[in-house]
């Protein structure tokens, strides 16, 4: 998220620059230490958005501009909006679709665009960014041995149908992946809390920053984990697709896992593709609507049990 802001308020400082993007000018400076008029950062409180502040951020965007400059809001990790509801989402939506005038513009930045919900996702233009980093190669290795796990588990599902044990233990091994995941943002907790513990200051503040410190890495772990459940939905989507391909009369190469196709074969009948069909918009739907709170392990459940027999 860190670099996603860095752009954003880099871009915002560079369209209201009278110089190019000087990055040196007034307008600049103020854009860059987020104290300029008309920039407006929202990010959220714990793992959602206060009412109090979205309807703020309306209300600063619908008023006249200072000189006429560009008005900006900069809305941190977006994809948490779906948990607002009611009257204030759709608010916020209105804002989104139809701005107060010309010179609004909102930057909605995410670090899983899958998790923005559609009717939010409708409204923008969307930019995608893949950043390198020193840990970059031990997270791709992570989503690798995930991928391995998850293809395995779903093969032996499909290989012994009767197995229904096998089936109800595939979201007990997904959630078995978030720990080692998160494993890193606990220990940049724990370390972040000592700080604050030696920090010197009363009782009453310690507790509130170890309040915030906690609802922040919350958050993280939660992005991680959607993260994880949404990448092994993607799989579960593909061996779908194949079984729907393969007792439609495709052929072997068409599959994206073409050494399962003589399972497919022998294991699933043509007069239950309707099943799958709905099984697969229902791994969609639940995809989409990861960040709303679903209890992830009942959908997958209820997903992995239709691959079994009935």
């Amino acid at each position: 998220m860190k670099l996603l802001f860095e752009i954003a308020i880099n871009f915002a400082a560079n369209i209201n620059c009278k110089k190019d993007g000087c990055l040196e000018c007034k307008t600049c400076k103020t854009i860059l230490k987020g104290k300029n008029p008309n920039l407006y950062v929202l990010e959220p409180a714990g793992n959602s958005f206060l009412v109090e502040e979205i309807e703020g951020l309306i209300y600063q965007m619908s008023i006249s501009s200072v000189n006429n400059e560009f008005k900006i809001a900069i809305i941190k990790e977006a994809d948490l909006m779906g948990s607002l509801g009611g009257i204030t989402f759709n608010k916020m939506l209105k804002t989104l679709e139809d701005p107060p005038d010309e010179k609004c513009i909102f930057i909605l930045l995410t670090e899983d665009i899958d998790a923005i919900i559609p009717t939010v996702k409708s409204r923008c233009q969307i930019f995608n960014w893949i950043f390198n980093s020193n840990g970059s190669e031990s997270y791709n290795e992570k989503f690798i041995y995930i991928k391995n796990e998850v293809e395995n588990l779903l093969k032996s599902i499909i290989s012994d149908r009767k197995n229904v044990f096998n089936a109800l233990n595939f979201s007990i091994k997904v959630s078995n992946f978030i720990p080692e995941f998160s494993s890193e943002i606990v220990k940049e907790q724990k370390k972040a809390i000592e700080i604050v513990r030696k920090s010197g200051f009363d009782e009453d503040e310690i507790n509130k920053i170890i309040k915030k410190i906690d609802s922040n890495y919350e958050r993280k772990v939660k992005k991680v984990t959607n993260l994880i459940i949404s990448y092994v939905f993607d799989i579960i989507a593909a061996y779908l697709e194949d079984i729907v391909a393969a007792i439609a009369g495709a052929k072997k190469e068409a599959l994206h896992y073409k050494d399962n196709y003589n399972i497919i074969i022998e294991n699933y009948k043509l007069e239950d593709i309707n099943k799958y069909i709905n099984l697969l918009e229902s791994v969609r739907e639940n995809k989409i609507y990861i960040s709303n709170e679903i209890n992830y392990e009942i959908a997958l459940d209820k997903v992995i049990l239709g691959f079994v027999q009935s």
